[in-house]
């Protein structure tokens, strides 16, 4: 069983309160801090102790343990300020892992001045991979990893049926790379996937590499 750790989230808004449910739905230890006192008694049975109060007080992150924490998430909506105070505060306490979601580009910018491990765009990302579903046939989810590169969940192209990715010889030819089968019937994710077994209409591929290379095994490369 993995160990159970221990979380801050500040600001409770539907980002914050989320990733607070999910925290604690793992078993792990959420703490939250939020302003809105409502929003702390409605989301307290939801986590592990939730207080109201100004997530930049020094004197109340030491007093909730905040220099414990493995890691801390700041949702604090569009109030940059707040985000870069709470930010340079849990720095001073020693807190390495603090993850912040920003609403624009630039407050990206500026939080990863403060070398934050991950500024969150959370709009920007559901719409770049929205925008890459319903532009495809056969792209049915997308995961960017950085610039150009990709995870894509994808249907099983026709000239791929029956054959073994051994026979497909993907990296080779494409440098692209199967990092999963999942069966649709069977409801089975096979990781690291047998190279010899032939693929299926059942199948469903998770595939990592180039995403212009993968366009063009896809057939959806126009260039």
């Amino acid at each position: 069983m993995a160990s159970v750790k221990r979380f801050l989230v500040i600001g409770l808004g539907h980002f914050g309160s989320w990733v607070a449910r999910a925290l604690h739905a793992q078993g792990h230890e959420v703490i939250s801090i939020e302003e809105r006192g409502e929003l702390v008694d409605r989301y307290a049975p939801m986590m592990t102790r939730g207080v109201v109060g100004d997530a930049t007080n020094r004197d109340l992150l030491r007093e909730i343990g905040a220099a414990t924490v493995d890691a801390a998430v700041i949702s604090t909506g569009e109030d940059l300020a707040t985000s870069i105070l709470a930010t340079l505060a849990l720095r001073e306490m020693g807190v390495e892992e603090i993850y912040v979601k920003v609403t624009s580009p630039e407050a990206a910018r500026a939080l990863d001045a403060f070398q934050v491990r991950e500024t969150i765009f959370p709009e920007r990302e559901v719409a770049f991979r929205l925008a890459h579903r319903i532009a495809s046939k056969t792209v049915l989810d997308y995961l960017p990893l950085s610039e150009g590169y990709s995870i894509q969940e994808i249907a099983i192209p026709d000239e791929w049926l029956g054959k073994s990715l051994r026979e497909l010889s993907l990296p080779q030819r494409f440098g692209i790379q199967v990092v999963a089968i999942y069966d649709v019937l069977n409801d089975s994710m096979q990781v690291v996937p047998d190279p010899e077994k032939p693929l299926k209409e059942s199948d469903v591929a998770i595939v990592a590499g180039q995403d212009e290379r993968v366009a063009r095994v896809l057939g959806e490369d126009e260039g």
